[in-house]
């Protein structure tokens, strides 16, 4: 998954960017006021109309020739930017002082035109803004890249975790049943192919695909001790969920509640869609007297919770639930 790059003008026509114009919009017009009016509350109504009135307009260019101008490099994209303020800020400075006499806001002998003040100002103001923006896109950038970093460290790190443990099923099963270990290496290596591909983002069916062959794969091991309940509801298959974020669940609940147990565990498995909200729940049955026999790498639900957060860059609804017998992973994802 390719991160789409942070531009200039994308973080000014966000909400951030639009809250910080409007703010710095309305301190340069306090100050405007302050400077060069002896009054101050009908001067400072008319400086905010008119500036405010400037940026918006100015935003209103840069939306409408946005897609354009992102195609060119930061440094042209930024001088585009500058040259709409300065343009916009022309327009106003010339029709607004006629506008406010006509409107009988300002007395008609008192209208002056401020034009290459107005520009000046606009031209320092909007180039320390647009300096700052820069430095606020470079962050982001640099944020994003690291959480690319870390999201595609993590996938890394949970493939040898997949691969370790199931080789452990085979090297069990050639102890116990020769010809069941050949199979289950047969079902390891169509397996592996799933688990290694770098897709990065999958149709949930290829996710549900390579837990049922999981689940296949430690069959062999224990037998009736592994009770599997599937429950998918009003769900197409198609949806793209990111890959790998149910088999180390499955696999925690063989490890934690099936194998210390000689009498096996319950298994329960639910997918279901509400159209906007994709909601998964792995139940399993556990001892809480018994210790797992093996540690592992105890990643499993720590690594989701943190792919999912770094994949849709935000808090995800990540539950876990623990009581005496059973033990609840629960999360939902949004479509």
């Amino acid at each position: 998954m390719m991160t789409p790059r942070i531009r200039l003008l994308s973080a000014l026509l966000s909400e951030r960017g639009v809250l910080a114009l409007l703010v710095a919009s309305q301190i340069l017009a306090v100050i405007y006021t302050l400077i060069s009016a002896t009054a101050f509350w009908q001067p400072l109504g008319l400086s905010s109309l008119f500036i405010h009135f400037t940026a918006f307009l100015s935003l209103a260019v840069l939306a409408i020739v946005r897609h354009a101008v992102e195609k060119r490099s930061d440094l042209v994209e930024a001088g585009i930017l500058i040259l709409i303020f300065v343009f916009c800020t022309t327009l106003t400075s010339t029709a607004f002082p006629y506008g406010f006499a006509l409107l009988g806001w300002v007395d008609e002998a008192k209208v002056e035109l401020s034009l290459w003040r107005n520009i000046a100002i606009c031209l320092c103001i909007i180039t320390i803004f647009a300096h700052f923006l820069a430095i606020f896109t470079d962050n982001i950038r640099k944020v994003q890249a690291l959480s690319q970093a870390e999201l595609e460290a993590l996938h890394a790190r949970i493939r040898p975790h997949f691969l370790y443990n199931s080789l452990n099923t085979v090297a069990e099963l050639t102890h116990i049943d020769p010809t069941a270990a050949e199979k289950s290496a047969l079902a390891l290596a169509d397996l592996s192919r799933a688990a290694m591909s770098t897709q990065n983002i999958v149709p949930l069916k290829n996710e549900i695909s390579l837990c049922k062959a999981y689940l296949s794969l430690e069959k062999w091991r224990f037998a009736e001790r592994l009770r599997v309940e599937w429950e998918v509801n009003n769900v197409s298959g198609e949806e793209l969920v990111p890959a790998l974020i149910l088999q180390p669940l499955i696999e925690n609940a063989v490890s934690h509640g099936v194998e210390p147990n000689p009498n096996g565990a319950d298994i329960r498995i639910h997918i279901h869609s509400d159209q906007q909200v994709l909601t998964v729940v792995v139940f399993n049955s556990y001892d809480a007297k018994l210790k797992p026999t093996h540690q592992g790498h105890g990643i499993g639900i720590s690594n989701i919770r943190r792919r999912l957060a770094l994949h849709y860059n935000q808090s995800l609804d990540f539950k876990t639930e623990a009581s005496q017998d059973s033990y609840t992973v629960s999360f939902s994802l949004p479509l």
